[in-house]
């Protein structure tokens, strides 16, 4: 299975799946930290960082599965819980 994963952070949705046998195609991220992150790991894969943007046809693959994350920053106790 091919997956588009959204709101990608550092690509911990992506390396779950793809240890159970899926493969990344594409990702959306924003954040220049987390999109140089994704590159280092999964150089080759296009990132797009616009979601309002992104369009089917930008993407070269079928897509089987798409995920995608939320903003973790409310909820962890590694912050101020401000997001």
């Amino acid at each position: 299975m091919r997956i588009l994963d959204l709101f990608s952070g550092i690509g911990g949705f992506s390396l779950g799946l793809e240890k159970a046998g899926m493969k990344t195609v594409a990702f959306c991220e924003k954040d220049k930290f987390c999109q140089k992150v994704l590159k280092k790991h999964w150089s080759g894969i296009p990132i797009f960082d616009d979601i309002t943007k992104l369009k089917g046809e930008m993407i070269n693959e079928t897509i089987d599965l798409v995920c995608g994350g939320f903003p973790c920053q409310p909820f962890s106790v590694a912050g101020k819980r401000k997001g």
